[in-house]
């Protein structure tokens, strides 16, 4: 029994370790998404100044103005393609996050059932000790009855054996 609990015992600590590490590996990725969030924001955000810096020019110099929008047109699509970009790695981000979150919830009602069954086999264990040890209290006080009932039929041989 015990060598039976020693592997279930090992085989939670690989399950258990093993989930670390799934754990560890969506926390990275999560981060290294999170950082690619940033820098197309800062991108965005640069897209946006040179945008405003675009449209400043355009004011001052009316020579300009066509090579002006056509760099604004490029700028605008830059930035809805950015922002796209942005908008799909959030939603990526967001569904890692939930598949996360579903796996953790999964893998502790695992864990709950894991220890529940650990739990009732270490009270049926103690109980089998109990009934072991009612068991052998039982042997001895036969063993001594049979005793008592032997030196008795000796002692009234005796007395027998006196008065004959």
């Amino acid at each position: 029994m015990l060598s039976t609990e020693k592997e279930e015992k090992n085989k939670m600590q690989k399950t258990i370790q093993t989930l670390q590490g799934q754990l560890e590996k969506y926390s990275k990725l999560a981060d290294e998404k999170k950082n690619q969030n940033k820098v197309l924001e800062m991108d965005l955000v640069k897209l946006r100044k040179d945008i405003e810096a675009m449209e400043r020019s355009e004011k001052k110099s009316g020579q300009s103005q066509k090579s002006v929008e056509v760099r604004l047109d490029r700028a605008l699509e830059e930035v809805e393609k950015y922002k796209a970009l942005l908008s799909a790695e959030r939603a990526k981000s967001a569904e890692c996050s939930n598949v996360d979150k579903d796996t953790f919830s999964n893998l502790s009602n695992e864990n709950k059932i894991l220890q529940k069954q650990k739990t009732e086999l270490i009270n049926a264990y103690k109980k089998q000790m109990k009934l072991i040890d009612v068991l052998r209290k039982q042997k001895l006080h036969l063993e001594a009855s049979r005793m008592l009932n032997f030196t008795q039929e000796e002692f009234m041989k005796v007395l027998d054996w006196k008065n004959a």
